[in-house]
C-alpha cells in the first residue's frame, strides 16, 4: 500500500474549493477535523472570539483590578470591558500586531457614526434604517469619548480628533467592517450603561 502525504496547505486548498458544498465540508472535516478561518482576510474576524482566536489569546471573561492594599475587585463598567475588546478586535483586523504605531505620515482610520434627528431618520427608506446603529443620546456641548471625541458644538456638524486611538485600523474599508459588525461593543464603549 503507498503512503499518501496531505500537507496543511493541500487541505486549506481543498476547504476553500468546498466552501459552498455542506456535503464537502463535512467530508474534509471528518477526515480532517475543524479548520481555522484565514484570520489574515478581515471579514472572516466576525466575534471578538475570532479575534482572540486570530491573535492566539484568549478571551477575557471578566475584568479584575488590584487596589493598593493587593485585594482584586471586579470591574463591572461595560465601558472598560467594550474598551479592551475593542482593542483586541482593531489588533486582529489589522492583522499587524504593532498597528497604530503613531509614525510620522502613517495614515490611521476608525468607525464614524452620525447623528441623526427623528424627522431624518422617519424620512429615510427601510434600507436605510436597516443601516443605522440607534442610540439615545445628547450633545449639547461635545460629547467626549475617553481618547478620542467628537465635539458637537456646531448643530452636530463638527467634529474633531486631537489625539490618537488604540481603535485605529490600516484603512477606511476596515474602519467601515468595524464599525458596522462590531456596533453593540461600539456602543458599549461609547454610551457605557450597565
Amino acid at each position: 500500500m503507498s503512503k499518501i502525504e496531505i500537507t496543511q496547505e493541500k487541505v486549506t486548498a481543498a476547504f476553500s474549493e468546498a466552501k459552498d458544498c455542506s456535503k464537502a465540508i463535512g467530508i474534509l472535516t471528518a477526515l480532517f477535523g475543524k479548520q481555522k478561518p484565514d484570520y489574515t482576510d478581515y471579514h472572516n474576524i466576525k466575534t471578538y472570539e475570532d479575534a482572540c482566536d486570530a491573535l492566539g489569546v484568549k478571551p477575557i471573561s471578566r475584568l479584575l483590578v488590584e487596589n493598593e492594599d493587593g485585594h482584586k475587585e471586579e470591574v463591572d463598567d461595560i465601558a472598560q470591558i467594550a474598551y479592551m475588546k475593542l482593542c483586541t478586535i482593531a489588533r486582529a483586523l489589522n492583522n499587524d500586531p504593532d498597528f497604530p504605531r503613531f509614525t510620522e505620515n502613517e495614515y490611521r482610520y476608525a468607525p464614524w457614526y452620525y447623528l441623526y434627528t427623528q424627522k431624518e431618520i422617519d424620512d429615510m427608506d427601510e434600507e436605510e434604517r436597516k443601516k443605522l446603529v440607534l442610540w439615545g443620546g445628547s450633545a449639547p456641548s461635545g460629547a467626549y469619548c475617553g481618547l478620542a471625541y467628537a465635539n458637537s458644538s456646531y448643530d452636530w456638524s463638527y467634529s474633531s480628533a486631537n489625539v490618537g486611538s488604540r481603535l485605529a485600523v490600516k484603512s477606511s474599508e476596515i474602519a467601515i467592517y468595524f464599525g458596522q459588525q462590531f456596533k453593540d461593543l461600539w456602543k458599549d464603549f461609547l454610551i457605557g450603561k450597565k
